[in-house]
């Protein structure tokens, strides 16, 4: 987590450092001190979950953008426990933040996760937990009956459904990349992954689903 990242953010959320040093508990003196050090400067390990938990705020408020190259940087520092403990639960290695984010990336990773037993396990007994998010809209309840039918076929092949596995587990799971307490922002992840999930789906399997 560096300087020039934080001192980005703080000019992306229009915030002054004032304002933004009151949300992580220092003051603005001491903010103005670390984003005037040299751009390859890292915060204080000590004051980086603080960051993160004002980056979240800040994107829950519509303050910045989650499409934000900085925002992105901070909240994906590869010394977050938070990130570590998602991946450890996905089942997936830290190798996979260090790709590009394609889709086909993102298909890989979803794979990774439901090539797991005890992921599909998961999937197949919380039929109502994954169809409670139907109340989302249409959109989601779209993309969750496309996955939903993929994991039941039996016309596709187990190998095959490893990708609506991996997606159905990833939105069941209290623990994902950008828990999904944060509102509205947090539920976009899982949006995300539902919905490249289902494309896939509906490319390959034209008529089954």
């Amino acid at each position: 987590m560096m300087n020039s990242c934080l001192f980005t953010v703080i000019e992306e959320s229009s915030l002054s450092p004032e304002e933004f040093g009151k949300l992580i508990g220092i003051s603005g003196m001491s903010l103005r001190r670390w984003t005037s050090k040299k751009s390859d400067a890292l915060v204080a390990k000590a004051y980086r979950p603080a960051v993160r938990e004002a980056v979240y705020e800040l994107l829950a408020n519509g303050k910045l953008q989650g499409s934000s190259p900085s925002v992105q940087e901070l909240l994906h520092d590869e010394d977050s426990f938070q990130t570590k403990a998602a991946l450890r639960n996905l089942g997936i290695s830290e190798s996979f933040l260090k790709g590009n984010p394609t889709s086909d990336h993102m298909l890989s990773g979803l794979c990774q996760i439901g090539i797991q037993e005890q992921k599909q396990e998961e999937v197949s007994k919380n039929e109502i937990k994954i169809f409670s998010f139907q109340k989302l809209g249409e959109d989601w309840t779209k993309r969750i009956s496309i996955l939903w039918k993929v994991v039941q076929s039996k016309e596709i092949t187990k190998l095959d459904k490893m990708v609506a596995f991996g997606a159905l587990f990833y939105l069941i799971t209290p623990i994902d990349l950008i828990p999904d307490h944060i509102p509205f922002f947090g539920l976009l992840d899982d949006m995300a992954v539902l919905g490249i999930a289902a494309n896939y789906y509906a490319g390959k399997f034209n008529g089954l689903v």
